[in-house]
């Protein structure tokens, strides 16, 4: 029996477009994938959690926004989910910043009153968990009736630091996009990038990204190679723009005056649509990924330079420990930018070998195409929804 046939609509609560973060533009990709090839009669509908904006805000497949910060916003939520028949499923995007609490406990409270089934994708596990945050996943896990992660690390920090059941997970990877098929010297023309070596890094700028280390690396690269560009794409993170406006991004381009690279950094301020995101990682030659969290579970801007083919040099965290060995990239511990440096010139000096990186680090992605991870949940859905319908637990375990 498909999902279709039980209900008509899935719900997923997740931040969303038009607001600008990781997590939006995953679930955008996700659901436009997913509704590539689910039946016409199911509908995906979205619960946006934003703190700011309302439902005036938003065009359809938004039918609601939640304010995750505020108890009476998820209350009113839950109750209006359970009131609306056509939903038969809720498909949570988890991170903790994304409610309120301590630690993001302000979910159990939408999730003690929600009497749908329900997922949740973590996109942030934690290893080694204080007591509170141990309690906060592990409840969260035992009511969900599937726990999505996106390595098998996660998986594995899930099973044995927070106790759950392996058959209460399933991984299913990142989805990526299709890569760019115009030849990268065109791209380098259309975007005035002629005769350059393009390093490039992306994504939403805060100072955990540590893009400092990949301007002070360029002071030895341009030695070299004059003719070498570091391409930094990306807004200033939402978050960080309320906080103290654009005071990071100023730091950079001071970073950059101070140092006289001002031909060979580009700071590019734009949330970057997906074809031009794909057109830049095809004509860059080495991809560089500085973020500064070596607990990172996963990252969008890692695996899409990963499948555009990219020679990357990465810090270390367990994504590219999953990820990368001696064929597909250099790993290098965060914030050496003599390493980041030694590493860039040895690639950028040997073409064959970054050629050959990129391709392999492209197959290890061949499973992550968003077709194919769209076809995974469906399959995931199904599976739910041939189960017997079971009870809502009407007990919770508080956190105190």
């Amino acid at each position: 029996m498909s999902i279709a046939d039980r209900f008509s609509s899935i719900l997923f609560i997740s931040t969303f477009p038009p607001l600008k973060c990781g997590i939006a533009s995953f679930t955008n990709d996700l659901i436009k994938s997913i509704g590539d090839d689910i039946r016409n009669d199911t509908e995906i509908v979205i619960c946006a959690l934003d703190k700011v904006n309302t439902l005036k805000d938003y065009e359809r497949p938004v039918t609601m926004v939640m304010d995750g910060h505020s108890i009476d916003s998820c209350i009113e939520t839950a109750r209006a989910v359970n009131q609306d028949p056509a939903i038969g499923l809720v498909c949570i995007e988890h991170e903790f910043g994304l409610y309120g609490g301590e630690m993001g406990s302000h979910l159990l409270r939408f999730l003690s009153f929600l009497e749908k089934p329900f997922i949740i994708r973590f996109h942030t596990v934690l290893p080694s968990p204080v007591p509170k945050r141990l309690q906060l996943v592990r409840t969260i896990g035992l009511l969900a009736e599937k726990v999505i992660v996106m390595t098998a690390n996660s998986a594995k920090l899930l099973i044995e630091d927070y106790q759950l059941e392996p058959e209460k997970i399933s991984i299913i990877p990142h989805g990526t996009h299709q890569n760019s098929s115009v030849h990268p010297e065109e791209l380098k023309k259309k975007y005035s990038l002629e005769d350059k070596l393009v390093l490039t890094t992306f994504g939403l700028l805060s100072p955990n990204k540590g893009v400092e280390n990949g301007i002070l690396a360029m002071k030895k690269i341009r030695l070299k190679y004059p003719q070498s560009v570091y391409i930094v794409l990306g807004l200033t993170h939402p978050n960080l723009l309320l906080q103290e406006g654009e005071r990071y991004r100023q730091s950079l381009q001071a970073l950059i005056d101070e140092h006289d690279l001002q031909e060979n950094v580009r700071l590019v301020n734009e949330y970057v649509p997906t074809e031009m995101l794909m057109e830049y990682l095809t004509l860059t030659d080495v991809y560089l990924f500085t973020s500064k969290d070596p607990n990172q579970a996963v990252s969008g801007t890692f695996l899409y330079a990963m499948s555009a083919g990219c020679a990357i040099i990465s810090n270390d965290f367990v994504l590219a420990k999953e990820m990368l060995d001696e064929h597909t990239g250099i790993i290098i511990e965060p914030g050496q930018e003599l390493a980041l440096a030694q590493s860039a010139l040895f690639l950028l000096q040997n073409k064959d070998i970054r050629t050959e990186m990129g391709r392999q680090a492209f197959l290890k992605t061949r499973n992550t195409p968003w077709n194919i991870v769209a076809e995974k949940h469906l399959e995931l859905f199904d599976q739910l929804f041939r189960k017997p319908t079971q009870e809502v637990a009407s007990s919770f375990y508080w956190m105190n």
